[in-house]
């Protein structure tokens, strides 16, 4: 293990060198890994810690909730806990491990091992480092793939020739640091990656971890560097035909703004790529109306959510004050006007599609100039 060593925030040692210090206590190595220590390296924000444990991560994970509070939740298949403490850290615990993929695109087969291997099946260089969190050597460096130099260089590079075979996500995820972080792929890296786009790589992953992938593309910070980066890599029609950035996403500051924007821009096939993407129930059904409203340019018959309304004055910053409040006139308040049938349904879009151009303001003025309509 090298001498050097990484700066860890002041606000994150308490917690990392007493779990360090149990881990010793267990004798089990016990090492900070991965984004964190790339982000720290960086002089970066994060609250998602992975620490990687060369034993039984148990006892580990019931320490963080004896000592801080909070959460946890156990992933079987990898032998990972998720510990959430009341403070806002997110720690990954997780047993170093090795891994096979039986097949390409496949979820890997796992076995117990050591940091240097743990490490050399992680997706690119940048995130292939280690740092000690055991108190008698806390915050040494292991660098076994030189992951600070390709930081210092600003390069993206995979750990082997059949990285993204192996794990085609890895294609979106090489994208997605290159343009959070102004990083170029590495010679050898962009050699493979156009090969596995001319193989169509992605094509063998299933359709949620497409979506997934492109969901953390969402919600990144600045993501049009990584949408053009897509474009110029030929990736954006893996994840849907005809998908392409506009400057609305711009003023959309979450991930459920930015795709409702994108749904709403994608023309007649908006329901399509909506559906595709296949999100919680909530999400989709929030986005759903909204692109409903989109299309047909009346005030709602229902309360819109704060999230469509965000996302409409994006598409429509001109709209009048009242164009996305409820429709001030109901049924029963045409009917009451001598409305009958299907009069009814034609002069209730009317007054929606009056209060959307700010040409009413009320239920009366709705009523008085629904009047003229036929009512039978």
């Amino acid at each position: 293990m090298s001498k050097d060593t990484v700066s860890i925030p002041r606000k994150h040692k308490e917690v990392l060198l007493a779990i360090g210090a149990y881990a010793q206590k267990l004798g089990t190595k016990a090492w900070l890994v991965g984004g964190a220590v790339r982000d720290f390296y960086l002089k970066k924000e994060t609250l998602d810690i992975d620490i990687t444990f060369e034993g039984n991560v148990e006892p580990l994970a019931n320490l963080c909730l004896r000592r801080w509070g909070g959460t946890k939740h156990k992933f079987t298949q990898f032998g990972t806990y998720r510990v959430e403490l009341e403070s806002g850290l997110k720690l990954d615990l997780v047993r170093a491990r090795k891994e096979i993929y039986p097949r390409p695109a496949a979820l890997p087969v796992v076995e117990p091992s050591v940091i240097k291997d743990d490490l050399f099946r992680r997706d690119f260089t940048v995130n292939a480092w280690a740092v000690s969190i055991w108190p008698q050597d806390f915050a040494s460096s292991f660098d076994p793939f030189s992951a600070r130099q390709d930081i210092d260089a600003g390069l993206v590079r995979v750990l082997h020739d059949k990285s993204f075979l192996d794990d085609p996500t890895r294609l979106f995820r090489a994208l997605r640091f290159a343009g959070r972080f102004g990083w170029e792929l590495a010679p050898q890296t962009k050699k493979l990656f156009k090969e596995a786009v001319s193989q169509q790589y992605p094509l063998l992953l299933t359709r949620e971890r497409v979506s997934r992938e492109f969901i953390k593309i969402l919600e990144e910070h600045k993501p049009q560097p990584i949408f053009a980066l897509l474009k110029q890599y030929g990736l954006l029609d893996f994840i849907y035909p005809g998908l392409a950035w506009t400057d609305k996403l711009l003023k959309a500051k979450t991930m459920p703004e930015r795709l409702g924007v994108l749904v709403c821009s994608m023309d007649k096939s908006g329901a399509a790529f909506l559906k595709s993407l296949r999100l919680p129930k909530e999400l989709t059904q929030q986005l759903q109306t909204l692109l409903e409203v989109f299309e047909a340019q009346r005030a709602p018959l229902s309360a819109l959510t704060p999230l469509q309304k965000n996302v409409l004055r994006i598409l429509y910053p001109q709209l009048p004050p009242f164009a996305l409040e409820s429709c001030f006139v109901r049924g029963n308040d045409l009917k009451n006007r001598g409305f009958c049938g299907s009069k009814i349904s034609s002069a209730l879009e009317y007054c929606c599609s009056l209060q959307w151009r700010g040409e009413v303001s009320s239920a009366q003025e709705a009523l008085d100039k629904a009047e003229k309509l036929p009512k039978k």
